[in-house]
């Protein structure tokens, strides 16, 4: 069978030769009676001389330090989580599973400098030292500044001094950030000594622009992880079209490390059967059948998925919603399991930002969006979900 590369899928897709056909043909087994599946490739992290699993583990949202165990025991040797996770549960569980394995993991943390409160040198030290007491570790492997839209905060003399010092003092090792705006950060990031290595959002939907801006820091030496590569985890609703020996998951892995690019992805991983089905895509080559897979997943919720990173539609809004972060809580509500998460972030929102005047709306966020979202639609039913 030829096989299709990742550059002409997006071509593939829209000629429609893909079929459900292809479906017929399994993917790799995992978890039930099936041995326990292992990471079989790792992968060098940019210039810092580290090497991390290619299926690696996002900690967003767990409540048993038993799946980080688990993950380690199947070979993943990094993790992600972050000061904010779980209300800091997660770096707590995170330093509980591993604090006897610690020199053979990889510990990423975040923290956010959201604002004038944040932009202090010791407090930002003393939120790193609590970090590190909650990991139960005496080093950060990669710290990050959590979600910046552009280097501002992170070039802020404060920031820039306080990582000097915790790297002098052998309590981080590398840094970098995480963010839902690549176009911006990458860009400026190639014109940074801070940035040593970036978590960006990157998958079959969204993040294709941005290729050329991941092969570049890269290059210099950039470390790269991908998050959100499940395009919204929306394949529970794919269960009526696809024959159940086929991941969805899997395949979009796949598809995420098919760019030569990426260093590592990190699903998260809340449960032993994520563990599991996400470990058995470590190393494996994009197939024609996921790629059949992909396009049937494209087809049902390209419409429906609200791209983190795109912005077209908040310039048009009089009212300045923030309309990709409602969305994404809603995601997190519906699609992750992470309800009373969602429901945490949606209330930190500043109420100027929540869609509490849509309804009297004529969508205007809606007639930009370039992928054909019922956006007007879609924050009103956010708000019923989210709200307290």
């Amino acid at each position: 069978m030829p096989r299709i590369s990742r550059r002409n899928f997006l071509a593939t897709v829209g000629s429609g030769t893909l079929s459900l056909g292809l479906f017929r043909s399994p993917s790799v087994a995992f978890g039930g009676d099936q041995a326990q599946p292992k990471i079989v490739k790792y992968n060098p992290l940019g210039a810092t001389g580290l090497k991390v699993a290619d299926v690696s583990c996002g900690a967003i949202s767990f409540n048993n330090p038993n799946v980080m165990r688990y993950a380690f025991d199947c070979g993943i040797n990094y993790f992600d989580t972050a000061e904010g996770y779980l209300r800091t549960k997660s770096e707590t569980f995170i330093g509980e599973a591993l604090k006897d394995v610690r020199d053979q993991v990889v510990i990423t943390t975040k923290h956010p400098m959201r604002g004038p409160q944040d932009l202090d040198q010791a407090a930002i030290v003393k939120r790193v030292e609590e970090s590190l007491k909650r990991l139960q570790t005496d080093r950060i492997d990669v710290a990050m500044v959590h979600g910046p839209d552009s280097m501002e905060s992170i070039n802020h003399q404060a920031v820039q001094e306080a990582y000097a010092r915790l790297k002098k003092e052998g309590k981080v090792r590398f840094t970098g950030f995480s963010t839902h705006n690549a176009k911006v950060m990458l860009k400026e990031a190639l014109s940074s000594d801070f940035t040593q290595v970036v978590l960006i959002i990157y998958n079959h939907l969204e993040g294709a622009e941005i290729e050329p801006l991941i092969e570049a820091v890269r290059k210099k030496g950039i470390g790269t992880v991908a998050m959100k590569v499940f395009a919204g985890g929306m394949q529970g609703n794919l269960q009526r079209l696809v024959s159940r020996q086929l991941s969805y998951p899997q395949a979009a892995i796949r598809w995420v490390l098919s760019n030569p690019y990426i260093d590592a992805c990190i699903p998260t991983m809340s449960s032993f059967s994520h563990v599991e089905e996400y470990v058995a895509a470590s190393g494996k080559k994009l197939k024609r059948s996921d790629l059949a897979l992909i396009s049937r997943y494209r087809q049902r919720f390209s419409d429906q998925y609200c791209r983190v990173s795109c912005r077209e539609c908040l310039p048009a809004c009089p009212r300045g919603v923030a309309v990709n972060e409602v969305l994404r809580f809603a995601m997190y509500f519906e699609n992750y399991g992470m309800e009373k998460e969602a429901m945490r972030y949606y209330a930190g929102l500043d109420e100027r930002q929540r869609p509490l005047g849509c309804a009297d709306c004529s969508g205007y966020c809606q007639q930009a969006c370039p992928h054909g979202l019922k956006v007007r639609e879609r924050l009103l039913h956010s708000h019923r979900l989210l709200r307290a």
